[in-house]
């Protein structure tokens, strides 16, 4: 199981990596988050502390999913400025 989390995991970077779009972006981070909850949970049933590896796992879900929220807005704003969302859009805002 701890073969699927890892999988799910470099799924999700891989997708972070080669997606153009914003909403890829997230996606891939979505799922990145989604596999290192998997690999926390996994790992704190395999040391007899089910509880632990639960907890553990719902920080992780939380903190993903504000961080979807604030992308999510990002896009949004980025969309109702310029009329379209690429990620060379948002990095051009840093400057």
């Amino acid at each position: 199981m701890m073969g699927v989390a890892g999988l799910i995991g470099g799924l999700g970077l891989a997708c972070m990596i080669y997606r153009k779009t914003l909403l890829g972006v997230l996606m891939g981070i979505q799922i990145l988050v989604l596999g290192a909850t998997l690999m926390f949970v996994l790992a704190g049933m395999s040391v007899g502390l089910p509880s632990i590896g639960h907890v553990f796992g719902l920080f992780i879900t939380l903190g993903g999913m504000a961080q979807l929220v604030v992308g999510y807005t990002l896009a949004i704003r980025l969309f109702f400025l310029k009329k379209k969302m690429t990620m060379d859009e948002l990095r051009a805002l840093q400057q």
